[in-house]
């Protein structure tokens, strides 16, 4: 993919500055093969664009009956009627269509809930497999020929706690009569209480996106300031995401790799305009690592307001595994907001000026005019 400068980009270039229509580096992710921050490996994961069809099946158990309502409405929840669709089509600038259909009815697993997962209550690779495995020989009826992804709602069950993504190769995928189960998610009990986004969380890890979370020690370096982070209060993808899945246009992003420049910066949610900025001071074919400066996007708060002005700047390292924080963000200030969450402080506003020994870069915010705003920027 190349990056143009955006018609509404104004840059005073300096000896040395380099943008306009240089190429986003492609990411070395150094040896980091499963879900990583680098291009898409589409033998493992989902082309994002066009149409993708998921098929949505119920399965409850011996110990765990599903619910005698039926159903309708628990499919509607995971979906949030309609709004995860809406948002893969606005988040993708109508590139993606996504679809789901479902098989309605529970169908009754042979095995008690508890056998699947065991004591941890969650699942290894194999025992997902095994799990998907009694699924599918359930439903005699499905066609992956015409669906990429199963999504599996697992009755409410202590003994399924979250909701996982199964990944495999074509060679190791679940077997049905009508084609290879590559990809698909569990939903477990946290999908009863949980938002839509979640499931469109776990569908963007079949689309080869990472989890930006810290698994252990716990902790969200992202903030909700992308999905991949925090499904409860995040509402978008960074753009660097919507230019992994192939959804950001070029001419929406600027590539800097020595200079300094001044820039409008357009909201990704718009239609043009410079939107991202990918800061690339490494060169050669061994870059693991880039900056990237946009606008903050919404993030919701736990008394449903939102919040998101400013601009934010990340850094994205292909080499870091998922749930290792492989996208970082450089905050304004690091003070908490017990409504918006961790993080929630880190653009900057107009004014404010980042210079940040670590990073190769200093950014100034110089003006906001509507929904834009002017920044310089001058690496080091």
């Amino acid at each position: 993919m190349l990056a143009a400068e955006g018609a509404a980009a104004i840059v005073t270039p300096y000896r040395g500055f380099a943008a306009g229509r240089v190429e986003i580096p492609q990411l070395d992710a150094r040896g980091n093969v499963t879900l990583n921050e680098g291009p898409t490996d589409f033998n493992r994961n989902i082309r994002a664009i066009g149409t993708v069809n998921a098929r949505m099946v119920f399965v409850d158990f011996p110990d765990a009956p599903g619910d005698a309502g039926g159903t309708k409405s628990i499919a509607e929840h995971l979906t949030g009627k309609g709004r995860a669709q809406t948002w893969f089509r606005e988040q993708s600038y109508g590139r993606l269509d996504f679809r789901v259909s479902a098989i309605a009815g529970w169908r009754r697993m042979p095995r008690p809930a508890g056998g699947y997962t065991g004591p941890q209550h969650t699942f290894t690779l194999a025992q997902h497999k095994e799990y998907l495995s009694d699924v599918v020989a359930l439903f005699p009826d499905l066609d992956m020929r015409a669906n990429q992804i199963l999504l599996v709602v697992a009755a409410k069950t202590d003994a399924i706690a979250i909701s996982p993504t199964f990944i495999a190769a074509r060679n190791q995928a679940v077997a049905t009569s009508s084609g290879p189960v590559q990809w698909a998610v569990t939903f477990g009990k946290d999908s009863y209480t949980n938002r839509y986004i979640n499931l469109c969380h776990e569908v963007c890890h079949t689309f080869g996106l990472p989890d930006l979370y810290n698994f252990a020690p716990f902790g969200f370096s992202a903030g909700a300031w992308d999905i991949m982070c925090d499904i409860f209060k995040g509402t978008g993808l960074l753009g660097w995401h919507r230019h992994k899945l192939g959804w950001l246009p070029p001419e929406r992003a600027t590539v800097l790799t020595a200079g300094r420049g001044q820039f409008t910066l357009d909201p990704l949610s718009g239609n043009d305009g410079t939107s991202m900025i990918v800061i690339a001071t490494d060169h050669g074919p061994q870059v693991s690592k880039v900056h990237v400066v946009e606008l903050a996007q919404p993030i919701l708060g736990h008394d449903g307001t939102l919040t998101g002005d400013g601009v934010l700047v990340y850094s994205v390292d292909a080499s870091v595994p998922t749930g290792k924080s492989p996208i970082q963000i450089i905050p304004a200030s690091k003070e908490p907001n017990p409504n918006f969450g961790s993080l929630s402080h880190a653009p900057f506003q107009v004014g404010a000026m980042m210079s940040d020994p670590k990073s190769p870069f200093t950014l100034k915010v110089d003006a906001m005019q509507g929904d834009q705003y002017r920044i310089a920027l001058a690496l080091s």
